[in-house]
């Protein structure tokens, strides 16, 4: 059985992406606030065997360090590692807030960062490992307001390419997924981004969570053996529409 670790678990992405690796018979360790635990209570219950709760807020390094202990100590290494926490934060850039630009930066880059530098260690002694990282396609392409959040995007989606250049030789397999809106994510529904996003698309709709968490899924598999260093694109195509 191989043991997965989704940061961000409780979210909308996050929740969809433990379903499909519990469905494809891993054990998961859920990662995410306390406070949102309720939120995956049906999952926990319904798959109590291979199925645990660790709280982590990413914006403590303590936090990160003793959620990794944990997992270390059930003696099973780390086979996979998905990263679906995020923050995001709107507004024009000469009026992003000193606090906001803050929160984005240590949620978003840095305690991902070390988040995954705990989940490596555990890999590298392993020998092997995959890791995703759902990053943004605002990472690639943007919109006005959303600078502070398309930068830490576009760094994650950098970390993944350098973390495959150095890991590679060590087994561990690392790629981005990069979803247009998603009808379970932080997008509001209404909001004219959104709007704009859905025009471009050639299929006219945002993606559902389920979509992003089967693409997440396979390359975070042991079934995918040769994909590394690549950005998986989960927008319908409107990165590609004129």
């Amino acid at each position: 059985m191989r043991i997965a670790a989704v940061l961000g678990g409780a979210g909308g992405i996050g929740s969809a992406i433990v379903e499909q690796m519990l469905a494809a018979g891993d054990f998961v360790h859920v990662l995410d606030r306390e406070d949102r635990r309720t939120r995956v209570a049906a999952l926990l219950e319904a798959w109590p065997q291979r199925c645990a709760f660790i709280g982590c807020d990413l914006a403590c390094p303590d936090a990160i360090a003793m959620a990794f202990a944990r997992i270390e100590a059930q003696g099973m290494g780390l086979d996979a590692c998905i990263n679906a926490a995020g923050v995001i934060h709107r507004g024009r850039f000469v009026e992003v807030a000193p606090k906001a630009l803050g929160e984005m930066l240590t949620v978003n880059v840095s305690g991902v960062f070390q988040a995954l530098q705990a989940a490596t260690r555990l890999m590298l002694a392993k020998g092997c490992g995959r890791i995703v990282i759902v990053a943004s396609a605002h990472g690639l392409r943007t919109t006005a307001e959303r600078s502070a959040y398309a930068m830490c995007k576009g760094a994650m989606l950098a970390l993944s390419r350098a973390l495959a250049v150095e890991l590679g030789p060590h087994g561990i397999l690392v790629n981005a997924v990069a979803p247009g809106p998603v009808s379970a994510g932080m997008q509001d529904a209404a909001s004219e981004s959104r709007r704009r996003w859905q025009a471009a698309t050639p299929l006219g709709r945002v993606a559902d969570a389920e979509e992003v968490a089967r693409a997440v899924a396979f390359l975070a598999s042991a079934e995918n053996t040769f994909i590394t260093g690549d950005t998986l694109m989960v927008d319908g195509g409107a990165n590609v529409s004129l």
